[in-house]
């Protein structure tokens, strides 16, 4: 797989020879993108959509790393495109580097907030109604194990798709 770094992505990009897509949700791209890249979500892949880039050098990007290389994986078939991974994804590039919307809640804060909310019904249910809500702490602490060890999680990407993160603009 090969990958670019950031400084050298933009300066490819300010050239007119390469284009960033990010392959996050629309919600995920619009909390926070870097400048000048676009959105092509993963979740509604259409290889297509990425012939209007022929001839350039197409750099993918996604939270950690993990969408962006199935991508790499899918668009290296049959060498049509000259793809590239940025080797920094959005979770590991400072701040001040990305364009920062400021329209509603961003989906990781909307993520803390839903787990939030699950572990108050876990208190107050085991609490005050049936010792079996102990289950709400058992499969959150499993499921973020597991999301943690596959490096994808679904409740997040769940969240970025929820119908008032759809209608938010990129």
């Amino acid at each position: 797989m090969k990958t670019i770094s950031l400084n050298d992505a933009i300066h490819s990009m300010n050239k007119a020879n390469a284009i960033i897509i990010d392959v996050r949700e629309k919600k995920e791209f619009s909390d926070s993108n870097i400048s000048g890249s676009i959105n092509l979500p993963s979740s509604s892949f259409n290889l297509n959509a990425f012939y209007q880039f022929q001839g350039k050098l197409i750099i993918l990007v996604c939270q950690s790393g993990t969408r962006a290389k199935k991508i790499y994986d899918r668009l290296s078939e049959g060498n049509k495109f000259d793809v590239s991974v940025l080797e920094n994804h959005i979770e590991d590039i400072r701040m001040n580097q990305l364009s920062k919307a400021s329209n509603g809640w961003s989906v990781d804060r909307q993520f803390r907030f839903f787990i939030g909310i699950l572990l108050l019904t876990f208190i107050l249910g085991q609490h005050y109604i049936s010792p079996s809500f102990i289950l709400i702490p058992i499969i959150l602490c499993t499921g973020l194990i597991v999301t943690s060890i596959i490096d994808k999680c679904y409740m997040r990407m769940g969240i970025a798709m929820m119908p008032w993160n759809k209608g938010k603009k990129n």
